[in-house]
């Protein structure tokens, strides 16, 4: 589950730490990813919802480059941007939601497969299979990211514009390019990550606003623009939510999860791998 997380808030920091805008639209497109490609491919075509995991890449890559560059576009640069992008992203959320809805109804959904409640016998102890696969599966998107972010030009150009979008734009790199193409991947690696959570657990076209907020505990946990942190900030969410069920009741998991990251807030509020900001 932390790995899931992490892949879910490595998206959003993508985005946040090359545009600094706080997309709230992130996570309804990774429950898209799950009803399309990852329920729907196996209904219609009997594809596997891992390898539709690898197919929402380039699908979602071009969904979110589209939605930047004719949708967020359009605010950015403007002297209300900082609010105007939470309206249009927090409209793209009750948009995605609720065409969700329209097209394929409230009812909860799940994907019915021999590994979805199959399990791996260690000793006395139980693993279920889909997420074994989604953990080893999720590695390997990281992996993937993390050579696309740091061997590859488009990577690098998303970096340095990260880094200094203005020296960036003297030295002739196109913003308005980059800021679509870290959207589209924030975007691609998240609808990935839903896919693979679709694999073991239930979605309705309203699973986001369960997830959102935890994906943006990740990211402050960690260091809102960093991608590693993000990916440590997820581990840390993950591991908590599921370990305190040992202790107190599943009601309260996320009681056990904010509780942490309050906690962590307070005593190093620049996150993990943050960099510390100059008091006014």
């Amino acid at each position: 589950m932390g790995v899931s997380y992490g892949i879910l808030a490595a998206g959003l920091a993508i985005i946040f730490g090359v545009i600094k805008i706080v997309n709230f639209a992130h996570a309804a497109f990774a429950v898209l990813a799950m009803y399309f490609p990852a329920f729907w491919f196996l209904e219609w075509w009997g594809i596997d919802p891992f390898i539709s995991s690898i197919i929402a890449l380039p699908l979602f890559f071009f969904v979110g480059y589209a939605a930047q560059r004719l949708i967020i576009d359009k605010v950015i640069g403007t002297p209300t941007a900082e609010i105007s992008t939470l309206i249009v992203t927090m409209g793209l959320s009750l948009l995605i939601e609720n065409g969700i809805l329209i097209g394929w109804s409230g009812a909860p959904r799940i994907i019915n497969l021999p590994y979805t409640l199959g399990s791996f016998k260690v000793g006395s102890i139980l693993i279920n299979q889909a997420q074994t696969y989604s953990f080893f599966i999720g590695l390997v998107l990281i992996a993937a990211l993390f050579v696309f972010m740091n061997r590859t030009m488009l990577g690098k150009a998303i970096r340095a514009v990260a880094d200094d979008p203005e020296s960036c734009a003297y030295m002739g790199i196109n913003l308005r390019f980059v800021y679509c193409l870290a959207f589209g991947v924030g975007i691609a690696i998240t609808a990935s990550g839903g896919c693979l959570i679709a694999t073991y657990r239930p979605f309705n076209p309203f699973y986001a606003e369960t997830i959102i907020v935890i994906i943006f505990a990740c990211c402050v946990l960690g260091g809102v623009s960093s991608v590693e942190g993000a990916l440590i900030g997820g581990l840390i969410i993950g591991c908590s939510q599921m370990l305190s069920t040992m202790v107190v009741a599943t009601a309260l998991q996320n009681v056990v999860v904010f509780f942490l990251f309050v906690l962590f807030l307070y005593l190093k509020p620049e996150g993990l791998l943050g960099k510390k900001g100059r008091a006014v």
